[in-house]
């Protein structure tokens, strides 16, 4: 790896001070200072109420050792003078008061001079006051802002409309008393209360003593005001796209509007410019985001290299576009968007983007008007998929849901789902089709505080009308699978489901209690042939113990497999004297009495399931302390005779800033191909072996200024890293920086059975009081391709 000069690192550091706002704040929403308290330990405070009236009307106090009046118009304090008028004290050796001019009252003061009010204390050896509208000023000064970082000194310190803080000759600097590390230098500063802004002329920013920046005007912020301007820079390099450099400017166009431009220099592959706008009304808020990368040269290079792991596309352009609103039109109306698109496949693997990730496998363009009262639920959606790896993926265009409840009938509930679906395909010969279901129930409950019986009886009944299907049934006739054009189905469908809950004290642990619960459910739908009808939206769900007392054993509509079955588990939790549940356990299986079946041919489960105890599933949850938290989950599949889907989660959590969390997860890859069969027809061809990763993610504080954070995901069948990364932050009152290095896995060579890694160093500089820093550890922990999640909520 090259090393970075000194120089752009340099330019990074200053490039900083432009920060005019912090890129993760909500609109409409406030900020919470993340400044730490042990900064602010020598920072002055006004802890007294703040005097909201006009100051300027209020009585003066005023204590001294000594009086004299040498005339009725002039007046002169000595001796530990001290002056009070609502929000302002003045502490000098020598107050004089001229009143000659009735326009021009002034107070004169001498030696050892502190001013302070809720905004600023400044200290000097002279100053005057204006007394009648109490514009003072104060030479030479040191001054320090009140109940924050920020301080400097002055030839003159001026003090204006109890709003303005003008320094000549002056100095500012976030870092505490004692820190020199930075500070700008200005012929004229000033600081805006109101608007939390400071404005410098001629200003040279210096690390220690050295001036390494030079502008004629500057402004920084000094609050939680959102204000147009440029924020803290991104520096980054990394293997593939070697230097990263991005620059974004921040312009608040109203209170409610706001957008984001960032230009970013890739060094390999060009200028990518990033757009987002934010808006925030009555009706409702949502983001507009754009980016565009012009001749990506470097995409080029690797379409030319491509494995067969990853598919490129014919182009040079690259580009995003992001979506997302949420917006009541009306009481009972709403329009919902969330649409994400990007020029290639490879796009979030080479540029990353907040707004997705490309371990989803595909990315959605979703819409959704919807109308809802106390009876009816209605939705009209269009939803498009962009596939990366894979191309049969089909879409709704449209989807009508209408669902209609009345539960007006005594002790019945009825209820009524329907659904018009239209199904396309992106791959052209693939069978097309409309589908029309309704589904109505009536249900019955009786529960008490111990226990809970309810049983629902309905039926199913769907029309199909195929289309295309010509190629498709010539393809699979050797398999004896053949569509229909049109397609009539009706199946009733009949369950009873049981709850009862036991409790008791635990006699060898004192103030705990303990529950049972026992759970049985029967299910009842008869079989019928579905083969005719292609899988445009089913795929088989998981059964982890929620699982286990499903209806369907698939989701969506095309696949409504024969259920005859008795679900039956218990769960037992225990609880401490406060009520807080401090472990779990529940296991349970599925019992077939008849064979579940959907009539497909060559579907897995229909040729391996059978009747009798098909599928186990447990899930465990472990408070062992306040900072220790264990959970895990198995699940074993008679259909594949294995452990199909296990998983396990260890996490120590002690304070905000440590984290030490162990994960491992299993997949069977039969199950895999079974649940996902679009694997079958996609390149992949399936998958060759389980999947079987382990790894570790960390986050702990070395010393009271340098903390380390890191993850390692390792995958123990193929033997290889399959994402990990280090970072080192330091962080002190006054400054700070974080470097981060990272490998993830980018690419998979099938032929030479080779593995495609991106490493990436990425460096950030921050210069604390100036806006609201940003929250740097959880930053860092999400810095990988696996992003961390909590176990603790």
């Amino acid at each position: 790896m090259k090393k970075l000069p000194l120089s752009r690192i340099a330019i990074a550091v200053t490039f900083s001070l432009y920060n005019c706002s912090n890129q993760s704040y909500a609109i409409g929403l406030s900020q919470n200072d993340a400044t730490n308290p042990q900064c602010l330990i020598d920072v002055p405070r006004f802890d007294r109420p703040i005097v909201r009236e006009d100051i300027n009307q209020l009585p003066i106090n005023t204590e001294a050792d000594e009086f004299e009046t040498v005339r009725t118009n002039l007046a002169t304090y000595t001796g530990h003078v001290n002056v009070t008028q609502g929000n302002r004290t003045v502490l000098s050796d020598k107050v004089t008061i001229d009143s000659n001019d009735a326009n021009n009252r002034m107070a004169i003061l001498d030696g050892n001079i502190t001013y302070q009010d809720n905004l600023i204390q400044a200290k000097g050896d002279h100053a005057l006051i204006n007394l009648n509208n109490y514009d003072s000023s104060m030479n030479p000064s040191e001054y320090h802002l009140v109940n924050k970082l920020g301080r400097g000194d002055a030839d003159e310190v001026k003090l204006e409309k109890n709003r303005y803080i003008i320094l000549k000759n002056g100095s500012y600097t976030s870092c505490p008393i004692g820190d020199n590390a930075w500070n700008i230098k200005g012929s004229t500063i000033i600081h805006d209360n109101e608007e939390q802004l400071l404005e410098i002329w001629n200003a040279v920013f210096r690390i220690k003593k050295v001036p390494v920046l030079y502008s004629p005007y500057l402004q920084l912020p000094t609050g939680n005001k959102r204000r147009s301007g440029l924020l803290i820079p991104n520096f980054g390099y990394d293997s593939v796209d070697g230097i990263d450099f991005s620059l974004p400017y921040y312009w608040n166009i109203a209170p409610n509007y706001d957008a984001t431009i960032t230009p970013r220099i890739l060094q390999h592959r060009g200028v990518q410019l990033q757009t987002e706008f934010r808006y925030l009304n009555q009706l409702g808020l949502g983001t507009f985001s754009f980016d565009w990368l012009q001749h990506d040269s470097q995409y080029s290079e690797d379409r030319k290299k491509a494995t067969n792991g990853n598919k490129y596309d014919n182009n040079r352009n690259r580009w995003l576009f992001y979506w997302k609103n949420d917006e009541l039109i009306n009481y009972n109306w709403r329009f919902i968007a969330d649409v994400t698109r990007v020029s290639d496949n490879q796009y979030l693997t080479d540029l990353n983007s907040k707004y997705a990730s490309q371990t989803a496998g595909y990315l959605t363009q979703y819409y959704k008007v919807a109308y809802n009262d106390e009876n009816w639920d209605i939705a009209l959606g269009y939803k498009h998929f962009q596939p990366f790896h894979y191309d049969i993926l089909y879409q709704t265009q449209p989807q009508l849901d209408i669902n209609y409840y009345n539960y007006e009938l005594g002790p019945l509930k009825f209820k009524t789902f329907s659904q018009l679906s239209h199904f396309i395909n992106s791959t052209e010969n693939e069978p097309e089709a409309w589908r029309a279901h309704i589904e109505p129930t009536v249900s019955y409950t009786a529960n008490n505080s111990w226990a809970n019986l309810s049983t629902e009886t309905g039926f199913m009944a769907t029309h199909y009308n195929q289309k295309n299907i010509f190629k498709y049934n010539k393809e699979h006739e050797s398999q004896g699978v053949r569509l229909d054009r049109n397609v009539n189905r009706f199946i009733p469908k009949f369950n009873i489901d049981g709850k009862v809950i036991f409790e008791r004290d635990v006699d060898l642990i004192d103030g705990y209690s303990q529950t049972l619960e026992p759970r049985v459910k029967y299910t009842y739908i008869p079989y019928r042939n579905q083969s005719n009808i292609r899988s445009y939206d089913s795929t088989l769900l998981q059964a982890d113990y929620i699982g286990l007392f499903r209806d369907l054993t698939y989701s969506g509509l095309d696949r409504i497999a024969s259920t005859n079955k008795l679900a039956s588990g218990v769960t037992t939790r225990f609880y401490n004297s406060n009520k807080i549940e401090k472990f779990n356990m529940s296991i349970g299986q599925i019992t077939y009495f008849t064979k579940s079946k959907t009539g497909d041919h060559n579907n897995d489960l229909d040729k391996n399931s059978d009747t009798g105890s098909v599928t186990w599933a447990t899930d465990n949850f472990w408070r062992i302390s306040d900072d220790i938290i264990f959970r895990s989950g198995l699940q074993y599949d008679t259909r594949i005779d294995a452990i199909s889907l296990a998983n396990t989660t260890f996490e120590f959590r002690p304070s905000s800033d440590k984290l030490i969390q162990l994960s491992y997860r299993y997949a069977n890859r039969d199950y895999i191909d079974t649940v996902d069969d679009r694997y079958k027809y996609s390149a992949y061809k399936g998958y060759k072996q389980d999947l079987s990763q382990a790894g570790i993610m960390a986050s702990w504080p070395l010393s009271e200024k340098f903390s380390a954070v890191g993850s390692y995901y390792y995958d123990m069948k193929q033997k290889q890293i399959s994402d990990g990364f280090i970072g080192i932050n330091y962080n002190d009152c006054c400054w700070g920086v974080t470097v981060q290095y990272g490998r993830k896995l980018i690419d998979w060579d099938n032929m030479a059975q080779i593995s495609k890694y991106k490493n990436k160093l990425s460096i950030i500089f921050e210069l604390k009081g100036l806006g609201i820093n940003r929250d740097t550890k959880a930053k860092m922990l999400n810095y990988g391709k696996l992003p961390y999640t909590t176990t603790f909520e």
